[in-house]
């Protein structure tokens, strides 16, 4: 039963290869349109465990209760040009105080900010509400109890004023901004450098590395798999229609992904590599095949009854990954999880692909007269 339903559908493949293409191509726009929507996550340490974990329960209660626990640093170091000047070299210098109070009141009235602490709010309650006019007043309030430790380090070269977000969705990008916009127009005592830092901004570094990542590992597995086909069948032809299993196979799978909204994160980032690598071998079944009937057969006769030969084994061949991709959602490890999923897709759509868009290509580039349509074009 199963054999005869595989043996009509390679003969409807093999006799009807443009009407499969028409169709492919109308499943590949609307793919590339999905695909256009996948956005890119920034990961924390709680994506990576399910939510039935006690620590990620508490954790999220934490941020219920008392605000996001992530957290940006705007940092001051110093950095003085001259020996022997003015500049400073000491952060608790009253003009780096002043310096950070200013930096700290313009960052708590940014969008998504929920509270702002620094070296000069830790002085000025030490202080009654005031900030010592000298560094001398400065070393006599703090040497002996040691609070400006968590805003100053040991030896006074760096400062931070630390900013908590109001949860971790916010808008990074903006809030990046308009941090950069404040550092650049508060005017800064001689001697020191100013910049932003903080887990939640390499995050955000990460999200936006994300993008030229894949196109990258993309590119390089898309050439290296394209000269090992090329030397394995010594044919431009044959070498670059089985490419298209990957191809459309991923396009396909991205473009599923980005339909039921699952977006990308630096763990899955490199899918796509591994799905160029795995899908390409049914791109490879059904190429080799076809050549070794077509010796002795007409393109459709042969093309038919390779599809009819190799479905069936590159169909227990698919299952077995997606048994073992989808067996990857069984562990702890939410990342894990959308790995295997995402391999899933692609190697299912990349078993379609080699079913329907390889065997139609090889069809056209065998059975079209390219040279007589040349001939038409150029006489008319």
């Amino acid at each position: 039963m199963i054999q005869e339903l595989i043996d009509r559908y390679a003969h409807f493949v093999a006799h009807h290869p443009y009407h499969i293409l028409i169709f492919v191509i109308i499943l590949s726009a609307f793919a590339f349109v999905m695909t256009s929507t996948i956005t890119t996550e920034t990961t924390g340490l709680e994506d990576y465990l399910p939510e039935t974990i006690e620590a990620i329960n508490t954790f999220y209660d934490i941020e219920d209760k008392f605000g996001s626990t992530d957290a940006i640093y705007i940092v001051v170091e110093t950095d003085p040009s001259y020996s022997g000047s003015d500049e400073i070299r000491d952060l608790r210098d009253p003009r780096v105080l002043r310096y950070v109070g200013q930096l700290s009141e313009l960052a708590l009235h940014t969008e998504d900010v929920i509270s702002v602490s620094s070296a000069a709010d830790t002085i000025k309650t030490l202080n009654d509400g005031r900030l010592p006019q000298s560094l001398r007043e400065v070393q006599e309030l703090t040497d002996k109890n040691g609070l400006l430790g968590e805003h100053i380090s040991d030896d006074y070269t760096m400062s931070l004023v630390r900013i908590y977000l109001i949860d971790s969705n916010v808008d990074l990008v903006t809030l990046k901004v308009e941090l950069e916009k404040i550092i650049g127009s508060t005017p800064r005592p001689p001697g020191v450098k100013t910049t932003l830092g903080g887990s939640s901004l390499e995050g955000q570094a990460m999200e936006e590395s994300i993008g030229p990542d894949m196109q990258r590992t993309s590119t390089y597995s898309l050439v290296g798999i394209l000269i090992v086909v090329l030397v394995l069948f010594r044919s431009p032809k044959y070498g670059f229609i089985p490419l298209t299993t990957i191809v459309f196979g991923t396009l396909w799978a991205m473009g599923y992904v980005g339909l039921i909204g699952m977006g990308m994160t630096s763990n899955t980032s490199g899918v796509i590599s591994m799905i160029m690598g795995i899908g390409i071998d049914f791109g490879i079944q059904v190429t080799t095949r076809y050549r070794f009937e077509r010796e002795h057969m007409t393109p459709a006769d042969a093309m038919s009854l390779s599809l009819s030969r190799v479905i069936f084994p590159m169909s227990t061949t698919a299952l077995a990954a997606l048994i073992g991709f989808q067996a990857m959602s069984m562990g702890e490890l939410t990342f894990m999880a959308d790995m295997g999923r995402m391999m899933s897709y692609g190697v299912a759509a990349c078993m379609v692909a080699a079913i329907t868009v390889v065997p139609c290509l090889i069809l056209v580039a065998d059975t079209l007269e390219i040279s007589r349509i040349f001939t038409i074009f150029t006489k008319n």
